[in-house]
Order: structure tokens, then C-alpha cells, then sequence
């Protein structure tokens, strides 16, 4: 048994349930916004073309739908295919710009003379966000526009069930090839009569992946078993991960396709000339490159890509350029289906892309937009109620009475007529003319009908999602509730209004009531029933939990405000406005910028720019310090240190001891005046003098005074223009963003080749500064551990060709400097935890059962009395403890100073600076220093906008991928998502380590203000979080719903996800911390 750890078991407790809750709640939130897509099973088949509209002038799409066999005559056959066989290049991330811009000319030229010529059709593609490969290659392949969650899902690609075009050609008996990412192999299993496959995701390799994509190309041309060829190049997409668009390896890449684009095509040219139907290539990207490198979002470098058409029926300048337009990647399912006589795929929402169809007759065009415009129709009729009132349906019926108008025409020559309204006779010679405005009319229904569909499958589970929001407003009012328990030294005060358990009567009135409400709903027949709530095991499981998980909750606050005491609520309430008015401006600007940045979520332009937001209120709270009289020590004599939860804290009964939780410090007003009378608990602990605050090194100093001019030190002012300067700087090293993010940064001028030098001396003094900063904390063992891992870093930097280094005469991918790094690291854990292990099993030998176990207590309490020291005072307890939480933020900076990018090397080392400058220097001569729930605010907003200062936006292409393969050969999933997200969340991650260390120095027993701590961690992220999940259902129709608000969705969540993980493992460190607390102190007595 260990003093202290009993009596927070419920704090401990109640926190673990806080945690689920709001995951949970999140979760579920996400399940009913962000729904994963069902695909209407089955596929098109050829009965259900329509028949050309020979008859009547007025076309009922109900009997053109019949699926029998006695509605087809020759006019319903399909199309003829215009091509024989197809080769698809798809080149990963091959933006538009790549091959009609600058770029083209000087490494794409073969290509860019082809489009230049008019011998090939080109167009400029359009993808739909989100711009990652899985979704993309759905869309390109189905016409469809895949959900949100593919994002997710495109870690872990399942068969693609809905109907497409890769299908349809399999079940039309074509013999299918494939090479290159292995997500087509995913997607489409047993499709594919010869194939090889390589992983997308181990983006350190630009090289191989490709070799073993192009060592089967010629090959396969001299083979005539083929009728489908698909080619997957990850290379390009690999160099934009490591070193962006900009990086020199950008134009041999774009030479090398240029190259393979020359081999297939002249190829083909050649073979065509023995075939009775030309062979049609495309060369297309599924997405293009942000200007960092990275792909996800919807701003123009990732959303259009290049697409060229290729075949001898071009050739000759008898193709066409669309490059000044855009057509969307949707419409190149139709357009194959089309050309190679297939169905389209039944939920396309793709347009056929005409010009491609160019050399075919007027006829076949409109028969061609007529069949895709038909197919429309029945995706509008299947997702839209009263299809037949909608504006689409309507311009299409118009388009099919003047298609046989022109068919009428057609036959008649120039004495037929009823083309047009007025009755005038139609010309042979008009004919054209004409079939181009019937074109134009099919266009127009097709583009709205596309659109009224795009709008209705934006379809909410509104049950998920409210039930969602109700968890997570139920926890912040409790959690509100709760924190005159956790939060005292904020709103101290003589009432005492604590959060109890609820009786158990009351817990099951409320989770039986709350599971009638769920099973009402879900046997509704009313369509309120949620998908995700009400079927399948994961379903139940989800109800059941968030039902207990609710009616805790409610259970709470009835017992707190219904039955409980009115009048200590008023008065907690009452005392609680009056300290917040009373607050020092620090503090009070602290809560203000909380409220703020959460009302800032409701706008969209504010949510793609919340960076800025980060920035002003870091800046304006260290203006707020400068400019508030700083209250500092003056004449210190040290003494020993004290307990950890109060000012001083004597073991004198063990159960006195177990149930004094969270004991009064001195409240932050009387701070304010210079006042530190210490609450007396009993008459030993008044015995210990009432003058004690804690000193920056966690030791006690009295008969301190303190200065009365209120003057700023001058080494205090120092510091804070050193953290304003530092941040300043790291303000420009990354833009982010959406307005300013393609503006040039300082981290875009280290980062270009001809500056690798500069790079190379800006990273070895970065790092130099990091161990300059580090080493002071460390021993001796840790510092030599802590310099060989930030050579390893360099060197495994220098290997992969970033950095420049003599003594490597060749770059590869850098494994196995990398895992020497992660060696090192590894090391550096596991010495730090024995350091604290052993420390403690030395201390745990002097206990030889539970007489000396109270007489060591006896003994304690008595020096004590004599002496006025805690009997917790002791200096191998604290550098124990001290060493170890300076470990755990070693190790992670070594870790981060492998995962970052290498200019970002400087935002680490800036980090640790200010780290430093603001923990040891500056706060302690503040209020904030005294008050853990205000200090964990502090460095809450630190780590937010350092997250921010590595140039992270809300924005899905700022996600830096490459993390996730460091030292890796081969792709594993857990390991890569892990390593991707320790990247992404560097800089909060490393803000809520230095909270702990600081934390740890303070308090000899620092759990209980652990338990602060993580309640201001949970409050302050369960706050934004609600809040945001009601702004994005009231903005869920909002024009920027997918492309800001879901984003910001997936952030908030997956932040959620690692602040709940960081706050599980703090509760973890910091109950060994406190036993070795509560050991040592009655041990080390003599």
C-alpha cells in the first residue's frame, strides 16, 4: 500500500471514463457524417440501352428502362467500338502542369509534341476531393464520386463491389494485364490474367517501384494474348512525399515517363497498321501535388491532372486540345465504356468526353451522349424522389425530342422538318449544326442532372450524429460540474459542490429510459433509424455503450442539480464568477482565448486559416506578459521542498492521508495581492510555517519578499522577446494554409537542391543546439546516447541524398541508418526506465513488513514536527524522477528529429529553445506558474501552434507521409500510421511532454496535480470538439462541407484520438512517480 494513490482512484477513474466517452461520441459523430457509401449492387447490362428515338418526339424514360429482351430492336444495340484494345499509363500524381506547363517542354518532350500537334485529345482532368490514390482510382474506374471515408479506407483498399468499368470489360471476356500499385489489386481480385504488384504506400523508394513496372512493358507489346494493359507509376508520387515539386529529382522522373510513353506509343503505331480497330492509350494521374509535396485537399495542384488519349485514328493532327478547359476524371469511365461497346457503369456520374469521338459520325456522337444521358436518368430516378419534376429530367426530355427531330431530319434529307420549334424546313447542310445543339442540350441535362445527384448523396445519418453530439454535451457539462474537484486552486472557495456517484436507483432509471429511446428509434419505421446504431453486432455494441455512457451522465447531473444542495450550486456558481473577474490578466486571457478560438470554428474562412489564429494568440499572450507588472522572488533562501498537491503536506495518519484529496493552494487572488497564507489542514501541518512557495527547481524558499516596485527583471524581458522573435521566425519557415500556402517560406529556399549545403549546415546546427539544450538534463550515458542518435539522423538523411556529407560516396534509402537511430533511441527508453526502476527497487528493500512500514511513519511524522521538513523531501526521489521524465522528452525529440522533414530540424531545436526559455525563465516569474490547470493552458496553445510551425494546415495534403516509412523495407500499416501520426503531432506531442517534466519538477508527489492537468486536457479538447460537431451539422449543406468543415472533422478527431492517448499514458507515468514519492519519503528517514 502507498499514501496517496488510494484516495485518487475515483479521480483516476472518472478521467478513464471521460476519455471513452468522448471517444466514443466522436466516433459516432463520424459514422453519421461521414458514412461509408453503399454502392447500388449489380451490374449495367446491354438491355438496358434505349432505343434511338425514332417514333415520337416525347420520350417516357419509364419505357425506355424496361430490362427485357423485347424492347431491343437494332436501334437499341449499342454502340460499335471504336477501339480494339487499351493501354492505361497511369502516372501517380502527374499534375497538370507536368506536361502543359514549362515542365513539359523541357523533360516531357515527346508527349508535349503529341499534344502540341493535335495528335493526340487532351484535356485537363478535374479530380474530386479527397485527392488520394484508393478514391481515385474508384472514380476513375466506377464514375462515381467516392465518399469522404476513403481517406481512411485508402490504407486498407477492400474489392470494389460497385459496378465499373475494369468489370465490365472482365465479364465481356477481355484478357486483362496490370503493373504497378497494388491497390488495383485490391480493388479488382482475379480480374487480371498476368500482374505484379507493389506497394504505394513505402514512398522512400522512387526508384524500383517503377523498374519493376517498366521490365514488363516491351515484353508485353511483342504479345498479342492482351486486350488490357494498366500500368500503376508510383515514382513521381514517392519524390513529391520526399522533397516536393520543386525537388531536382522531379525532371529526371518526368523524362523517364516521357521515355516509357514514347516505347508503348510507337509501339502501338506500329501494331495498328495490322489491326482491324486502332488500340486507344491513356496516359492520365490520379490526382496531382500540392506545392509541398503531399495530396489530399482541393486546391488546383491537387485537383487537376493531366489526361491524353493517344492512337493512330489522332494521329496527324487529327486530334484536338482541350488543355484550356477541364472535364472531371468521372467522365472517363463513360467514355471507355462507350468507345470499346460496353454499358456504362450504372452509377457513373460521369460525362462522356466527346472530342474523343470525334471521328465517329454525328450520328453515333448523339446516339453516344443519348445512351450516357439515359444512364443519368436512372441514377437520378434511383437516388432523387420525383425524379420526374427535376430540372434535369426535364432538359432531358427536351434533348431527346429534338434528337428525333434531327433523326427525322436525317432521313427526310432536306425536305424534312420538326427539328425546331418554328416549323421551317431543315437544310442537309444544317445538319451538323443542329446535331451540335442537340449535343449542347443532352450536355446541359447531363451537367444537371449530375449535379441534383452529387446533392442528394450528401445523405446524414442525423440519429448517429445527434446522438454523437449528445455525448459529448453531456460530458462538458459534467466535466464542468466536476472541476470544483479537480480545478480548487482556480475557484477556491468555503462551499463544497463536489461530483458524488450517483445512487444506483437513479443510475438504472436513466439507462433503462435512455435504452427505450434507442430502441424506439431503431425500430421506428418513421427513417430515423441509424445504419450504424441499430444493425449488426458493431452496432449493438456502439448503443449499448453510448446508452451507459449517457446515462452516467445524466445520472450526474440530476444528482447535481436536482438533488443536490441549490444553495451551495448558487454559491459555487456565484464564487466561481466573482474569482474569474478577480483573475490576474494572464489567467483571464487565458480563458478568453479558449472561448475565442472556439467561436472562430464557426467559419469556414476561419477554420482554413486557423493557424492564424493560433499565432495571434500566442503572440498576444506573451505581450499580455510583458505588459503586466511580473511578480517576482527576491532575497531567496532556499529550504527543502515540499509535498505535492498543497504547499506542504505531513503523513501523520494513514487514513487522514487517504482521503485529504486535493487539498487548497493558495487561491490565485491572494497571490494577486502578494499574500500566501497557507490553508491549514491540521495542527502539524500549521506547524510547518505559512511563508513557502515553490522555487522554479520545485524546492521551497521563505521569508521571500516579494518586489514591491513590480519591475521586470531584465533577464524576464529578455526571454520573452526571445519568444516572440522565435516565434515570429517560425511563423515564416512554413507556410500553411489555404490563402498564403503556395507562397514562398524560408523552409522553400533550404530545401531547394542548389541550397544542400546550406540545408546541411542549417541541420548539424540545429541539431547542435538541441544537445547544447539537452545534455544539461541528461547524465552521462544519455548525453553520448543522445549526440550519436543526432548523427545517426544526419547521417541517414545524407544517405537518402538530402544532405551533404563527405564521407557517403552514394545514397540509397538510408534503412539501415535509420534503425540504428531507432537502436539508439530504443536504448535511451529502456536505460532511462531502469534508472527510475532500479531507484525505486533499492528503496523497496528496506520494507519488511507492515510494523516497519509504520514505524518508518511514526518516525517521519515526528521529524518532522522537530524539524518542519516534509518527510517527503528527499533528493534521490527527485533526480529519480527528474531524470526520468528528461529521458522520456530526450528520447522523443531524437525520435522527431528522425521523422521531420530536415529543414524542420530548426523548428525542433526553435521548439526546445523556447521550451526551455518559457519553463524556466519566464513563467515562474508569473501567476500562471502557481496554478496547473492555467500552466497546462499554456502549453495546450504552445503545442498547438507549433503544430502549425511544421507547416501543418486542416488541409489533408499537409500530411507528410514519408514519416511513416523511415527505416522501413516494407509496408506495415500499424507501424506506418503510427510513425505518420507521431510526425504530424510533433509539436503538441512535445509541448504536453514538457508539461509533464515541469510538472514532475515541481511536485515531489505529482500525481495529483497530474490529475489536473489531464482534466484541463480533456475540458479544454472536449470544448472545441462539441462545439465544431454542432457547427459542421448546421453547415453540413454548406458549399465547403467536403472540402473545410470535413477536413477539420477528420483533424479534430484524430487529435482527440492522440490527446486521449497521451492523457492515458501520463495517468500511467504518473503512478509510479508517485509511489516512488510516497516510498522514498518514509524510507530515506533516519
Amino acid at each position: 500500500r502507498f499514501p496517496g494513490l488510494k484516495m485518487y482512484r475515483s479521480h483516476t477513474a472518472f478521467l478513464l471514463f471521460s476519455l471513452v466517452t468522448q471517444i466514443l461520441g466522436v466516433v459516432i459523430f463520424l459514422k453519421g457524417f461521414i458514412p461509408i457509401k453503399k454502392a447500388v449492387p449489380g451490374h449495367a447490362t446491354l438491355l438496358n440501352l434505349p432505343p434511338e428515338p425514332w417514333e415520337n418526339n416525347t420520350v417516357v424514360f419509364q419505357n425506355l428502362s424496361a430490362n427485357t429482351e423485347d424492347v431491343l430492336n437494332d436501334s437499341g444495340t449499342p454502340l460499335p467500338p471504336i477501339f480494339g484494345r487499351l493501354v492505361i499509363m497511369l502516372v501517380d500524381a502527374m499534375r497538370a502542369d507536368f506536361v502543359y506547363g514549362d515542365k513539359g517542354k523541357m523533360f516531357m518532350p515527346y508527349t508535349r509534341a503529341l499534344v502540341d500537334s493535335n495528335s493526340s485529345v487532351s484535356f485537363v482532368a478535374k479530380a474530386h476531393p479527397p485527392t488520394v490514390t484508393m478514391p481515385r482510382i474508384k472514380g476513375l474506374t466506377t464514375g462515381s464520386i467516392p465518399g469522404f471515408v476513403d481517406i481512411a479506407l485508402n490504407l486498407d483498399s477492400k474489392a470494389l463491389v460497385e459496378d465499373n468499368v475494369i468489370t465490365q470489360m472482365y465479364r465481356a471476356g477481355r484478357q486483362m494485364l496490370f503493373y504497378g500499385d497494388d491497390t488495383w489489386l485490391k480493388l479488382f481480385p482475379d480480374h487480371f490474367v498476368r500482374h505484379d504488384g507493389t506497394t504505394s504506400f513505402f514512398v522512400t523508394d522512387y526508384t524500383e517501384v517503377d523498374d519493376n513496372v517498366t521490365r514488363h512493358v516491351v515484353p508485353e507489346l511483342s504479345r498479342s494474348d492482351w486486350d488490357v494493359m494498366i500500368l500503376h507509376y508510383l515514382g513521381l508520387d514517392h519524390i513529391g512525399h520526399l522533397a516536393g515539386p520543386a525537388s531536382s529529382l522531379v525532371g529526371p522522373k518526368l523524362l523517364e515517363m516521357d521515355n516509357i510513353v514514347k516505347t508503348i506509343h510507337t509501339a502501338l503505331m506500329e501494331q495498328d497498321s495490322k489491326r482491324a480497330l486502332p488500340t486507344l492509350m491513356v496516359l492520365c494521374g490520379d490526382h496531382g501535388m500540392s506545392n509541398a509535396g503531399s495530396h489530399g485537399g482541393a486546391s488546383a495542384p491537387e485537383t487537376l491532372t493531366t489526361l491524353v488519349f493517344l492512337s493512330s485514328l489522332f494521329s496527324g493532327g487529327k486530334g484536338s486540345s482541350h488543355v484550356t478547359s477541364q472535364v472531371y476524371q468521372t467522365g472517363l469511365a463513360p467514355t471507355l465504356a462507350l468507345t470499346f461497346g460496353l454499358p456504362i457503369p450504372q452509377n457513373s456520374l460521369g460525362q462522356v468526353m466527346t472530342p474523343v469521338l470525334a471521328r465517329s459520325s454525328v450520328r453515333d456522337q448523339l446516339r453516344a451522349a443519348q445512351i450516357n444521358a439515359h444512364q443519368l436518368v436512372g441514377v437520378l430516378q434511383a437516388n432523387v424522389a420525383g425524379f420526374e419534376r427535376e430540372a434535369g429530367y426535364q432538359l432531358y426530355q427536351q434533348a431527346v425530342r429534338m434528337h428525333s427531330g434531327w433523326l427525322k431530319a436525317l432521313v427526310g434529307g432536306e425536305s424534312a422538318t420538326g427539328l425546331d420549334t418554328m416549323g421551317q424546313r431543315v437544310s442537309v447542310t444544317s445538319l451538323d449544326t443542329l446535331g451540335q445543339r442537340v449535343s449542347q442540350q443532352y450536355s446541359r441535362a447531363m451537367e444537371t442532372i449530375v449535379d441534383r445527384v452529387a446533392a442528394s448523396l450528401s445523405e446524414y445519418d442525423m440519429h448517429a450524429m445527434v446522438v454523437g453530439i449528445v455525448l459529448l454535451v453531456q460530458l462538458f457539462f459534467t466535466l464542468l460540474a466536476a472541476s470544483r474537484k479537480f480545478v480548487a486552486d482556480i475557484t477556491p472557495g468555503p462551499e463544497t459542490w463536489e461530483a458524488s456517484i450517483p445512487p444506483p436507483a437513479l443510475l438504472l432509471g436513466s439507462f433503462s429510459l435512455l435504452l427505450s429511446a434507442q430502441v424506439s428509434l431503431c425500430t421506428s419505421s418513421a427513417g430515423w433509424a441509424s445504419t450504424e446504431l441499430c444493425s449488426g453486432p458493431g452496432g449493438l455494441f456502439l448503443s449499448l455503450t453510448a446508452v451507459t455512457s449517457a446515462s452516467v451522465c445524466v445520472s450526474m447531473v440530476i444528482q447535481l442539480v436536482f438533488l443536490g444542495s441549490w444553495k451551495a450550486l448558487v454559491s459555487a456558481v456565484g464564487h466561481a464568477l466573482r474569482v474569474c473577474s478577480s483573475l490576474p490578466v494572464e489567467a483571464m486571457f487565458l480563458l478568453v482565448g479558449v472561448v475565442l478560438h472556439t467561436g472562430t470554428l464557426g467559419s469556414s474562412s476561419l477554420v482554413e486559416e486557423e493557424h492564424q489564429t493560433w499565432y495571434f494568440l500566442q503572440t498576444s499572450l506573451f505581450l499580455v506578459i510583458m505588459a503586466t507588472p511580473l511578480k517576482g522572488l527576491s532575497n531567496q533562501q532556499p529550504v527543502k521542498r515540499h509535498d505535492t498537491a498543497t504547499d506542504y503536506s505531513v503523513v501523520h495518519d494513514e487514513d487522514v492521508v487517504e482521503n485529504d484529496a486535493f487539498v487548497q493552494r493558495i487561491p490565485l487572488v491572494e497571490r494577486e495581492h502578494g499574500r500566501r497564507d497557507v490553508k491549514k489542514t491540521d495542527k502539524i501541518s500549521s506547524e510547518l510555517g505559512e511563508h513557502n512557495i515553490l522555487s522554479e527547481e520545485g524546492g521551497l524558499y521563505t521569508a521571500g519578499v516579494l518586489n514591491e516596485e513590480n519591475c521586470v527583471p531584465k533577464h524576464v524581458m529578455a526571454a520573452v522577446l526571445v519568444l516572440l522573435v522565435t516565434c515570429r521566425l517560425l511563423r515564416s519557415w512554413n507556410q500553411t494554409g489555404i490563402e498564403w500556402a503556395d507562397r514562398p517560406d524560408i523552409g522553400d529556399w533550404f530545401v531547394r537542391p542548389e541550397n544542400k549545403v546550406s540545408l546541411s549546415l542549417l541541420v548539424s546546427a540545429s541539431f547542435l543546439t538541441i544537445f547544447l539544450l539537452q545534455w544539461r538534463t541528461c547524465g552521462f550515458i544519455r548525453s553520448i546516447l543522445l549526440g550519436l542518435g543526432l548523427i545517426g539522423v544526419y547521417h541517414y538523411r545524407a544517405k537518402t541524398g538530402v544532405l551533404a556529407a563527405p564521407w557517403v560516396q552514394y545514397t540509397d534509402k538510408g534503412i539501415f541508418e535509420a534503425r540504428l537511430v531507432n537502436l539508439v533511441i530504443a536504448i535511451h527508453l529502456s536505460w532511462t526506465c531502469l534508472g527510475l526502476l532500479n531507484t525505486w527497487c533499492q528503496t523497496l528493500q528496506t520494507f519488511k513488513g507492515a510494523e516497519d512500514y509504520k514505524k518508518n511513519k511514526i518516525h517521519a511524522e515526528r521529524k518532522a514536527l522537530h524539524t518542519k521538513q516534509s518527510p517527503t523531501e528527499d533528493g534521490e526521489s527527485w533526480k529519480a524522477k527528474i531524470h526520468f521524465v528528461n529521458g522520456l522528452f530526450t528520447m522523443l525529440v531524437l525520435l522527431e528529429a528522425l521523422l521531420l522533414r530536415p529543414h524542420n530540424a530548426t523548428v525542433l531545436a526553435v521548439t526546445v529553445l523556447q521550451q526551455y526559455v518559457l519553463c524556466e525563465v519566464v513563467l515562474p516569474w508569473t501567476t500562471l506558474y502557481h496554478s496547473v490547470p492555467l500552466l497546462t493552458l499554456v502549453h495546450v496553445w504552445m503545442g498547438q501552434a507549433a503544430f502549425y510551425f511544421q507547416g501543418n494546415s486542416n488541409s489533408i495534403a499537409t500530411i507528410d507521409i514519408s514519416a511513416g516509412y523511415v527505416g522501413m523495407e516494407d509496408y506495415v500499416q500499424e507501424v506506418a500510421g503510427t510513425l505518420t501520426c507521431l510526425s504530424t503531432y510533433a509539436g503538441p506531442l512535445l509541448w504536453f511532454t514538457s508539461l509533464l517534466v515541469l510538472l514532475v519538477k515541481k511536485f515531489a508527489r505529482p500525481y495529483p496535480a497530474i490529475l489536473q492537468a489531464c482534466f484541463t486536457i480533456i475540458i479544454t479538447r472536449t470544448l472545441p470538439v462539441t462545439t465544431y460537431t454542432v457547427v459542421t451539422t448546421l453547415q453540413r449543406y454548406h458549399l465547403f462541407v467536403w472540402s473545410v468543415f470535413s477536413p477539420k472533422l477528420l483533424y479534430e478527431g484524430m487529435f482527440t484520438a492522440v490527446t486521449a492517448a497521451v492523457v492515458g499514458l501520463i495517468l500511467c507515468l504518473g503512478v509510479p512517480l508517485q509511489k516512488i514519492g510516497a516510498t522514498l519519503g518514509l524510507t530515506k528517514v533516519s
